[in-house]
């Protein structure tokens, strides 16, 4: 599985490093939230995107990683409570109804 992720990793940077190559005599204008930048050339834009990216997706990762472990920290108290009342209940003392108790009743 491992090397199936840095596959993936390793096409990835390959096309990204492809596209800018390509596309390094590009240049475009961009509107970013109200500002214009006129001639920015698109390898900028590019490594930008892809950071941007990267920074979103880290933050989305931790989150989920967070609240995963915040699931397994009260699973394990739950399943420690479980055990501890499994345990209290094999320890009570058998009771049974003797058949003499039965036909008298």
């Amino acid at each position: 599985m491992w090397a199936l992720k840095i596959f993936i990793i390793l096409l990835v940077i390959m096309l990204l490093i492809g596209f800018s190559i390509y596309n390094s005599g590009e240049y475009v204008s961009v509107n970013l939230f109200g500002w214009q930048y006129s001639n920015v050339p698109m390898i900028i834009i590019t490594y930008w995107s892809l950071v941007i990216g990267m920074f979103i997706s880290f933050i989305l990762g931790v989150s989920y990683y967070l609240v995963i472990q915040k699931e397994m920290r009260e699973q394990r108290k739950e399943n420690k409570r479980l055990m501890d009342e499994i345990t209290a209940l094999r320890n009570l003392p058998l009771e049974e109804e003797r058949p003499e108790q039965q036909i008298n009743e």
